[in-house]
């Protein structure tokens, strides 16, 4: 299932596995290097980059990043790697969040959001313990949510969370979808949407906030584009949006073609590094790999995608001799973070 190309030599990749074998820690390296872990969203579909990121969390590697930047559940899967649960959200796509509590087209009718992303961050159990916010806040890795300035129809970088109610109001203005998340969200004075309307994989942000290397986790297997929602859904949505500011109408309309083009970036970067930084990794699953919609409720679907995911960053992190932190890992998340119990 491995379809991106495997090399010990790919900076990235030597790059962890330097400082996984060295154990050297955010705030003490001397390598002169920033290494970004960057995840895609998508609804349901960000199982995906929650599998893969289970991969990293696993070999306790989470030291080995200086920052990490995630789009709408994206940015929910990234706060929960630094607070030491992805595994326990990649666990909770397949049961806690495949419901109608989560997830319920019928609220449309009515006049509510469909998608209740503030369920997923009240959400607690033996695995994403109530706690995980305060370690995500706490961590010596700084998390960058990205989400559309409404008025100015701009990706912007909501970062600098100091407060769980910081923490809170950016996760959910980066995943706030257009009309079907319900409207925008207000964070410091600004209204946000969905980070996806712009920076769908954004890790062209990680690189202007000064990374050398990113290795970004994307949710859609190889072959696979971006689709509009449907016929109905998508004039409402457009309507929505024209409301709010015709610009971000235009945004929406080009968002396809943009996805495209920085799929491209990706793929040509992973597979012919260029002579100097920034170096981008890109794990992406094997065309034919499952296809996970937005609003995704089957649980046996979700759990399979999930796991090949887990699986395919797996071998890719074996195949490049990426093994677990010979030092364990000191983050205040780490430290603090309960074990999950692994699945038989």
């Amino acid at each position: 299932m491995i379809v991106c190309p495997v090399s010990e030599s790919h900076p990235v990749l030597a790059l962890l596995r330097e400082r996984a074998t060295h154990g050297r820690r955010p705030g003490a390296r001397a390598d002169g290097h920033r290494l970004a872990l960057v995840l895609e969203g998508g609804g349901m579909r960000g199982v995906v980059s929650a599998g893969m990121a289970s991969a990293l969390e696993r070999r306790r590697l989470l030291d080995c990043f200086d920052l990490v930047v995630g789009t709408s559940a994206g940015a929910l899967n990234a706060a929960a790697f630094l607070a030491g649960v992805v595994e326990g959200c990649l666990a909770a796509y397949h049961a806690s969040f495949a419901t109608r509590r989560f997830i319920n087209p019928y609220r449309l009718l009515i006049g509510r959001a469909a998608i209740d992303v503030a369920f997923t961050l009240d959400h607690a159990d033996e695995r994403l313990d109530a706690a995980r916010h305060s370690r995500t806040v706490a961590s010596r890795i700084p998390l960058h949510c990205i989400a559309v300035d409404v008025d100015t129809a701009l990706a912007g970088d909501l970062t600098d969370l100091r407060s769980e109610e910081d923490l809170r109001c950016a996760l959910l203005a980066s995943s706030r979808m257009p009309w079907i998340g319900g409207g925008p969200v207000e964070f410091r004075g600004r209204r946000w949407l969905d980070g996806g309307l712009a920076e769908a994989i954004p890790h062209q942000v990680a690189v202007r906030l000064g990374a050398t290397h990113a290795l970004v986790l994307m949710t859609r297997p190889l072959g696979v584009s971006r689709t509009p929602p449907p016929r109905l859904a998508n004039r409402i949505i457009e309507r929505r949006l024209r409301r709010l500011n015709p610009a971000l109408l235009e945004l929406y309309h080009r968002r396809a073609s943009d996805y495209e083009t920085v799929v491209g970036e990706i793929a040509a970067a992973t597979s012919e590094p260029g002579p100097g930084a920034p170096f981008v990794y890109g794990l992406r699953l094997a065309r034919g790999g499952p296809e996970v919609g937005q609003l995704e409720r089957r649980p046996a679907v979700l759990e399979a995608a999930g796991q090949l995911a887990l699986e395919h960053a797996a071998a890719v992190l074996d195949a490049a001799g990426i093994a677990a932190t010979s030092v364990a890992a000191t983050s205040v998340a780490a430290t603090a973070a309960p074990t999950p119990p692994r699945r038989a």
